[in-house]
């Protein structure tokens, strides 16, 4: 299985220690996952203050993140696709990282090779789910992993003290603007497992028909 990763999930998994536990969640290693070849530059892993400012909002991450895109594999261009490429740049909410990754998904798909997409920013994902284009809904049909599907499968994996003692800790020294809304919104001090899974699910719905299941 080759599994295609965007900069935020990369981001919030390093900040929250969920590194090895979204590997068990993908039953994969480190050398299935394949980020974009430009990762270490806009993610600024040259420079540990910027990355740590700008994207991270905490210290305790940064060897975390440095060490997760060290182990990936990097992706070059993909094929192309002229009447694809079009379709993706017609639909709102996908950046031109998404868009790599979707063309990379598209290339994949079409050699028959096994792949899941990981992301840690729906809008994409919704913005596909309205739009016009039947091939991008297609290509991502069950394929795809956003933050709270994983968190969902951390949970039932780990168990929910786990996997919300991690997030309540990153919390407590991560700069909040930095750090994820729905997981502020689902985790925190004297919040249960019910409540967690409800403001999951609900933020997972829209994009329901994506999910890997």
């Amino acid at each position: 299985m080759i599994l295609l990763t965007d900069n935020d999930i990369l981001i919030k998994l390093s900040q929250c220690d969920l590194v090895e536990t979204a590997l068990d969640v993908f039953q994969c290693s480190l050398a299935d996952c394949y980020v974009l070849d430009t990762a270490k530059h806009s993610l600024y892993l040259s420079n540990p203050d910027k990355c740590i400012e700008r994207r991270l909002g905490s210290v305790a991450a940064y060897d975390r993140l440095a060490g997760l895109i060290d182990g990936c594999r990097e992706l070059g261009a993909a094929g192309e696709d002229i009447d694809f490429l079009e379709e993706l740049m017609d639909v709102e909410g996908i950046d031109a990282g998404e868009l790599s990754l979707l063309m990379h998904a598209h290339d994949l798909n079409q050699s028959g090779s096994p792949f899941h997409f990981t992301t840690g920013d729906k809008r994409a994902l919704v913005g596909i789910a309205s739009s016009q284009s039947e091939r991008a809904k297609r290509l991502l049909h069950q394929k795809v992993d956003c933050v709270e599907s994983i968190l969902l499968k951390a949970i039932h994996m780990k168990g929910f003290d786990e996997i919300s003692g991690k997030i309540i800790s990153a919390m407590q020294i991560t700069d909040p603007r930095k750090f994820d809304t729905v997981m502020r919104m689902s985790f925190g001090e004297g919040r249960s497992k019910d409540h967690a899974h409800d403001c999951l699910v609900q933020y997972l719905n829209p994009v329901r028909q994506f999910i890997r299941p």
